[in-house]
């Protein structure tokens, strides 16, 4: 058996699919934008979602060893765009409750 496949995904196939990641956070941050209209006090289960997946996302982005093997594997769109989204899906819930508030 040879040892080529392995060597193709080192760690791209270990990572979220940069699709899930954008649809994710997006997701995340648009419920939580308009779930301000029932609960205001759910945003908080939003953001802390939102948070709690930047937080992992950052950490393997920023990560000594892993990170600089995303970028080589995934490219700098990949980076990019996780952070894009990460900011929107943590901006979202934010501005719902700003809203909420102010409302």
């Amino acid at each position: 058996m040879s040892s080529a496949p392995a060597l193709l995904f080192e760690v791209m196939d270990k990572e979220w699919p940069l699709w899930f990641v954008v649809a994710g956070f997006l997701g995340v941050g648009l419920f939580g934008l308009f779930v301000r209209m029932k609960r205001p006090i759910a945003v908080v289960l939003f953001l802390a979602w939102a948070v709690y997946g930047a937080v992992r996302q950052l950490a393997e982005l920023n990560d000594p060893y892993v990170g600089p093997a995303i970028r080589s594997e995934a490219g700098l769109p990949y980076v990019v765009l996780s952070y894009a989204s990460i900011g929107i899906g943590v901006l979202l819930p934010l501005i719902g409750a700003w809203l909420g508030r102010t409302r």
